[in-house]
Protein backbone atom coordinates (compact mmCIF):
# COMPACT_ATOMS: atom_id res chain seq x y z
CA UNK A 1 0.00 0.00 0.00
CA UNK A 2 1.57 3.36 -1.18
CA UNK A 3 2.52 5.61 2.14
CA UNK A 4 0.70 9.49 2.08
CA UNK A 5 4.47 10.58 1.68
CA UNK A 6 4.51 8.50 -1.60
CA UNK A 7 1.10 9.23 -2.62
CA UNK A 8 1.65 13.00 -2.54
CA UNK A 9 4.95 13.05 -4.28
CA UNK A 10 3.20 11.33 -6.92
CA UNK A 11 0.26 14.06 -6.94
CA UNK A 12 2.55 17.23 -6.78
CA UNK A 13 4.57 15.51 -10.04
CA UNK A 14 1.04 15.17 -11.35
CA UNK A 15 -0.12 18.76 -10.81
CA UNK A 16 2.85 20.20 -12.42
CA UNK A 17 3.38 17.88 -15.48
CA UNK A 18 -0.14 18.19 -16.38
CA UNK A 19 0.04 22.39 -16.50
CA UNK A 20 -1.71 22.70 -12.97
CA UNK A 21 0.61 24.39 -10.78
CA UNK A 22 4.27 26.29 -12.14
CA UNK A 23 7.50 26.16 -10.22
CA UNK A 24 6.63 29.26 -8.02
CA UNK A 25 4.48 28.30 -6.05
CA UNK A 26 1.67 25.78 -5.23
CA UNK A 27 1.60 23.09 -2.09
CA UNK A 28 -0.62 19.76 -1.67
CA UNK A 29 -1.29 17.82 1.30
CA UNK A 30 -3.15 14.92 3.16
CA UNK A 31 -4.61 14.81 6.45
CA UNK A 32 -4.10 10.98 8.04
CA UNK A 33 -5.71 10.63 11.75
CA UNK A 34 -4.00 13.34 13.50
CA UNK A 35 -0.90 13.77 11.01
CA UNK A 36 -1.03 16.51 8.08
CA UNK A 37 1.22 15.12 5.26
CA UNK A 38 2.30 18.63 3.38
CA UNK A 39 4.65 19.44 0.22
CA UNK A 40 7.65 21.27 1.67
CA UNK A 41 8.84 24.76 0.73
CA UNK A 42 10.52 25.32 -2.59
CA UNK A 43 9.29 22.30 -3.80
CA UNK A 44 8.93 24.25 -7.38
CA UNK A 45 11.52 26.28 -7.10
CA UNK A 46 14.22 23.36 -5.89
CA UNK A 47 12.59 20.08 -6.83
CA UNK A 48 10.89 20.89 -9.93
CA UNK A 49 7.93 19.00 -8.04
CA UNK A 50 9.96 15.51 -8.38
CA UNK A 51 9.79 15.35 -4.48
CA UNK A 52 11.37 12.46 -2.04
CA UNK A 53 9.43 11.31 0.55
CA UNK A 54 11.45 12.30 2.99
CA UNK A 55 10.88 15.88 2.15
CA UNK A 56 7.48 15.93 2.60
CA UNK A 57 6.68 17.90 5.83
CA UNK A 58 4.48 15.92 8.26
CA UNK A 59 3.00 18.29 11.55
CA UNK A 60 0.17 17.43 14.23
CA UNK A 61 -3.09 19.62 14.05
CA UNK A 62 -1.39 22.00 16.03
CA UNK A 63 0.86 22.89 13.00
CA UNK A 64 4.43 21.17 14.80
CA UNK A 65 6.67 19.77 12.33
CA UNK A 66 7.71 15.79 13.47
CA UNK A 67 9.20 14.59 10.18
CA UNK A 68 10.84 15.64 7.24
CA UNK A 69 13.65 17.44 5.76
CA UNK A 70 12.21 20.02 4.12
CA UNK A 71 11.11 23.27 5.54
CA UNK A 72 6.95 24.05 5.91
CA UNK A 73 5.94 25.22 2.80
CA UNK A 74 4.64 28.87 2.69
CA UNK A 75 1.26 28.59 2.28
CA UNK A 76 0.95 25.64 5.03
CA UNK A 77 -1.09 27.52 7.35
CA UNK A 78 -3.76 28.00 5.14
CA UNK A 79 -3.84 24.11 5.16
CA UNK A 80 -3.69 23.45 8.99
CA UNK A 81 -6.63 26.25 9.25
CA UNK A 82 -8.59 24.54 6.53
CA UNK A 83 -8.10 20.75 8.39
CA UNK A 84 -9.11 22.82 11.41
CA UNK A 85 -12.23 24.36 10.31
CA UNK A 86 -13.36 21.25 8.34
CA UNK A 87 -12.59 18.30 10.07
CA UNK A 88 -14.11 16.00 7.13
CA UNK A 89 -11.14 17.32 4.85
CA UNK A 90 -8.60 15.01 4.12
CA UNK A 91 -6.75 16.17 0.78
CA UNK A 92 -5.95 20.02 -0.78
CA UNK A 93 -4.12 21.31 -3.62
CA UNK A 94 -3.33 24.77 -3.97
CA UNK A 95 -1.80 25.34 -7.18
CA UNK A 96 -1.71 28.19 -9.90
CA UNK A 97 -3.33 26.54 -12.89
CA UNK A 98 -2.71 29.33 -15.71
CA UNK A 99 -6.61 29.44 -17.26
CA UNK A 100 -7.53 30.07 -13.73
CA UNK A 101 -5.31 33.01 -13.10
CA UNK A 102 -6.98 34.79 -15.43
CA UNK A 103 -9.82 34.58 -13.37
CA UNK A 104 -7.88 35.39 -10.13
CA UNK A 105 -6.16 37.85 -12.30
CA UNK A 106 -9.30 39.97 -13.19
CA UNK A 107 -11.04 39.14 -9.71
CA UNK A 108 -13.97 37.22 -10.98
CA UNK A 109 -15.89 33.78 -10.53
CA UNK A 110 -15.02 30.65 -12.35
CA UNK A 111 -18.77 29.12 -13.90
CA UNK A 112 -19.43 25.67 -14.57
CA UNK A 113 -18.86 25.32 -19.06
CA UNK A 114 -19.26 21.76 -19.23
CA UNK A 115 -21.32 18.81 -17.60
CA UNK A 116 -18.67 17.30 -15.56
CA UNK A 117 -18.13 21.08 -14.17
CA UNK A 118 -21.87 21.47 -12.92
CA UNK A 119 -21.65 19.39 -9.98
CA UNK A 120 -18.77 21.96 -8.67
CA UNK A 121 -20.93 24.77 -9.51
CA UNK A 122 -19.38 28.25 -9.71
CA UNK A 123 -15.87 29.01 -7.97
CA UNK A 124 -15.85 31.75 -6.35
CA UNK A 125 -13.16 34.45 -4.25
CA UNK A 126 -12.31 34.45 -1.18
CA UNK A 127 -11.38 37.91 0.42
CA UNK A 128 -8.13 39.88 -1.01
CA UNK A 129 -4.95 39.22 1.50
CA UNK A 130 -1.27 38.99 0.85
CA UNK A 131 0.23 35.49 0.09
CA UNK A 132 1.64 33.33 2.98
CA UNK A 133 -0.63 35.93 5.51
CA UNK A 134 -2.78 35.26 8.66
CA UNK A 135 -5.49 36.48 6.99
CA UNK A 136 -5.31 34.50 4.04
CA UNK A 137 -5.37 31.51 5.57
CA UNK A 138 -8.54 33.05 7.92
CA UNK A 139 -10.75 33.40 5.15
CA UNK A 140 -9.53 30.60 2.26
CA UNK A 141 -10.74 28.42 5.15
CA UNK A 142 -13.90 30.50 6.02
CA UNK A 143 -14.89 30.41 2.58
CA UNK A 144 -14.44 26.87 2.17
CA UNK A 145 -16.87 26.48 5.14
CA UNK A 146 -19.57 28.18 3.47
CA UNK A 147 -19.91 25.23 1.24
CA UNK A 148 -19.60 22.73 3.86
CA UNK A 149 -22.26 20.64 3.16
CA UNK A 150 -21.02 19.76 -0.38
CA UNK A 151 -17.73 18.50 0.34
CA UNK A 152 -19.37 14.75 1.15
CA UNK A 153 -20.39 14.16 -2.13
CA UNK A 154 -17.71 16.96 -3.95
CA UNK A 155 -14.83 18.80 -3.14
CA UNK A 156 -15.05 22.66 -2.86
CA UNK A 157 -12.95 25.06 -4.11
CA UNK A 158 -12.00 29.11 -3.87
CA UNK A 159 -10.49 31.54 -5.99
CA UNK A 160 -7.08 33.68 -4.41
CA UNK A 161 -7.34 37.01 -5.81
CA UNK A 162 -4.27 37.86 -8.04
CA UNK A 163 -2.60 34.33 -6.35
CA UNK A 164 -4.25 31.25 -7.48
CA UNK A 165 -7.02 28.21 -6.55
CA UNK A 166 -7.01 26.22 -3.36
CA UNK A 167 -9.67 22.94 -3.47
CA UNK A 168 -10.10 20.74 -0.62
CA UNK A 169 -12.39 17.47 -0.51
CA UNK A 170 -12.27 14.10 1.30
CA UNK A 171 -9.31 12.93 -0.14
CA UNK A 172 -6.51 14.62 -2.44
CA UNK A 173 -7.04 12.69 -5.49
CA UNK A 174 -10.87 14.13 -6.05
CA UNK A 175 -9.27 17.58 -4.77
CA UNK A 176 -7.01 16.82 -7.56
CA UNK A 177 -10.24 16.40 -10.31
CA UNK A 178 -12.01 18.87 -9.08
CA UNK A 179 -8.67 21.10 -10.08
CA UNK A 180 -8.49 19.98 -13.33
CA UNK A 181 -12.07 20.19 -13.73
CA UNK A 182 -12.06 24.26 -13.04
CA UNK A 183 -9.23 24.72 -14.92
CA UNK A 184 -11.00 23.21 -17.67
CA UNK A 185 -13.45 25.66 -17.34
CA UNK A 186 -11.54 27.98 -16.92
CA UNK A 187 -10.07 27.34 -20.30
CA UNK A 188 -13.39 27.32 -21.71
CA UNK A 189 -14.21 30.90 -21.09
CA UNK A 190 -10.92 32.10 -21.92
CA UNK A 191 -10.87 30.89 -25.56
CA UNK A 192 -14.56 31.13 -25.79
CA UNK A 193 -14.78 34.72 -27.58
CA UNK A 194 -11.78 33.98 -29.60
CA UNK A 195 -13.86 30.78 -30.97
CA UNK A 196 -16.93 32.53 -31.57
CA UNK A 197 -15.70 35.36 -33.53
CA UNK A 198 -14.51 33.17 -36.39
CA UNK A 199 -17.93 31.63 -36.40
CA UNK A 200 -20.34 35.04 -36.38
Amino acid sequence: MISPKEHLCHIAHLTYTRFLTDSAGGNMSIRDGDRIFCTPKYAGTYSQWKLRPEQIVVTNMEGEQLEGDGELSREYAMHLRIYQTLPEVGGIVHAHPPFSLIFAHLELPIPPALEQTDIIGVTGLCEKHPSHSPDLARTVAETLATRREEIADHPVACILPRHGVTVAGTDVDYAFDVLERIEGSARIWAHRQAVLSQFS
